[in-house]
């Protein structure tokens, strides 16, 4: 059976990609999924501005602004927020905070909701704290849902989480874990100030495996569909 030309580039491209990977492997290393949980506690208050005047009160806080959390704090609005528990690959220093880049920002109330101030790959809410050997980021790119009033909010959102970690003092190379991640804000106060607000950030495993091991597969599969396509082909010149 022949293989086609593009199947024997995909065949190249791995070749290729298995000769090299060790070679990088002393400068960094992707080790694959982060595992566990962190959790911030702070303060935060929502801001609004005022876009048009039905429903909406004299803070400028409705569905037809856009809203800002900002994060308070000596920082402000950026925090920090302390970290209050970390389970899994998550190892931040005793005492360390977390300081979010920008604030967050939304149009929409409830399940009909835009986070603004995104760029993929650019620019996003995003928080960061160092680690015993590294640092951890966790970066806001979508919102799920958003409900708050005067006395209370729950945001629930969607992004990343990455985990850099070395040690050169022992020649440790550099060891990145990164994973999809559920982001959940939530607070109570009054006047649209939540003084106990919490952001946990969970890193989420996706039920298909790693990325490389679906594209392992779909090679497979694409060898295997060529070949049945070529026996299909012979047969049909048989009778024609």
């Amino acid at each position: 059976m022949k293989i086609s030309k593009f199947l024997w580039s995909v065949v190249v491209v791995f070749a290729t990609v298995a000769l090299i990977a060790p070679q990088q492997v002393e400068a960094i290393v992707i080790d694959g999924r982060i595992n566990g949980q962190i959790v911030f506690t702070g303060s935060g208050t929502i801001t609004g501005t005022i876009t048009e005047s039905n429903g909406i009160n004299s803070n400028g806080i409705g569905s037809n602004g856009i809203h800002e959390l900002d994060f308070n704090g000596q920082n402000f609005p950026h925090g920090p927020l302390s970290v209050t528990s970390a389970t899994g690959d998550f190892i931040p220093i005793v005492g360390s905070q977390a300081n979010f880049d920008l604030p967050i920002r939304w149009t929409g109330s409830g399940s009909s909701v835009t986070l603004l101030d995104v760029v993929p790959g650019v620019v996003a809410p995003a928080w960061r704290i160092l680690t015993g050997d590294g640092n951890a980021t966790g970066t806001l790119f979508s919102l799920n849902s958003v409900t708050f009033d005067e006395d209370s909010l729950t945001l629930i959102g969607r992004g990343t989480t990455q985990i850099i970690s070395s040690d050169p003092l022992v020649g440790d190379p550099l060891v990145l874990k990164h994973s999809d991640a559920r982001i959940v804000i939530q607070g109570t106060g009054q006047d649209f100030t939540y003084n106990n607000l919490t952001v946990v950030t969970t890193a989420v495993i996706p039920e298909g495996g790693s990325g490389l091991g679906l594209l392992a597969i779909g090679l497979v599969g694409l060898v295997a569909v060529e070949g049945l396509r070529r026996k299909i082909g012979t047969r049909q010149n048989r009778y024609a």
